[in-house]
């Protein structure tokens, strides 16, 4: 891994725009709004580095109680 991915304030910012995808090919809007919910999850099951950033933007915004259940 490059060292520059070892710093979390960038980790945060690359993760950000992560979080702000849509998918433009759905014409479905709650699809577009999990679009960047399944990248942020996948990127915190990829390495140990990636799991707390990843993590904090998931549960950021919680619409609903579904997953504090």
């Amino acid at each position: 891994m490059h060292h520059a991915l070892l710093i979390p304030e960038i980790l945060l910012a690359i993760f950000a725009h992560v979080n702000e995808i849509v998918d433009l090919s759905s014409d479905d809007s709650a699809r577009d709004e999990s679009l960047p919910r399944q990248s942020l999850a996948s990127l915190a099951t990829t390495c140990k580095t990636f799991h707390e950033p990843a993590m904090d933007l998931l549960w950021a915004n919680i619409d609903e109680l579904e997953p504090l259940l």
